[in-house]
């Protein structure tokens, strides 16, 4: 984690919940993981007050559990609480790319579609899998500014409220998959979709591509 500095504008307790709630969303920290104030304050470079605070905060909205005697810990996500999220990012997302395939410039489809063939390279080099980090970050960045070009203000709006939600089922849908090439040539066919502006055909692909991704949640849980 990221130590706190002198000068920062935020809070102590709003750094720590900040750097903890993003340490949660990246796998850092896992499902079940019990929560150390001391060892948090340590990592942090903060007192264990700001640290009790940002952990209270963060059980206010079901990201943790406190239970007396035990600590802190990761609530893990439901089937269901699974279930609903990807029913409302498919949902949001396949309507978003119709309007956003008009607003997304062929410099950045050709930015993107380059990094996902680097990607690619280290498998056709030697056949070593594509780095699991690299990827996902990339794979946040391509959904991301499909909704973000939509025309839609509502679906931008609920996607960034739900924005951590939507990480962290992406960091499990990434950790679940089994070939992560394939999901990189997924991607490249979204980009040629996109480089071809057919909307119609981009939503498809979309809505299959993400249901694709969710399938190996059900099969890991």
């Amino acid at each position: 984690m990221v130590r706190a500095k002198h000068g920062d504008r935020m809070t102590l307790s709003e750094l720590a919940y900040k750097q903890i709630k993003e340490a949660i969303c990246e796998g850092r920290i896992a499902s079940g993981d019990i929560l150390s104030e001391n060892q948090l304050a340590q990592d942090l470079g903060m007192s264990r007050t700001p640290v009790r605070e940002a952990l209270r905060a963060l059980a206010s909205e079901d990201w943790l559990e406190i239970k007396n005697g035990v600590g802190a810990y990761v609530k893990p996500l439901s089937s269901k609480d699974i279930r609903d999220l990807y029913e409302v990012r498919c949902l949001l997302e396949v309507q978003a790319a119709k309007t956003a395939v008009c607003h997304i410039t062929a410099q950045e489809i050709d930015g993107l579609e380059a990094r996902f063939r680097r990607l690619l390279e280290p498998a056709r080099d030697s056949g070593a899998a594509p780095d699991p980090k690299a990827f996902s970050e990339l794979d946040w960045e391509l959904h991301e500014l499909i909704v973000e070009r939509c025309e839609n203000n509502y679906i931008k709006s609920i996607m960034r409220n739900n924005t951590e939600n939507m990480k962290c089922y992406q960091t499990l849908s990434v950790e679940a998959l089994h070939d992560i090439r394939e999901s990189t040539l997924q991607h490249l066919h979204i980009l040629d979709l996109l480089r071809r502006r057919e909307g119609e055909a981009l939503a498809a692909a979309l809505r299959e591509h993400l249901e694709w991704a969710a399938g190996f949640l059900n099969i890991a849980r």
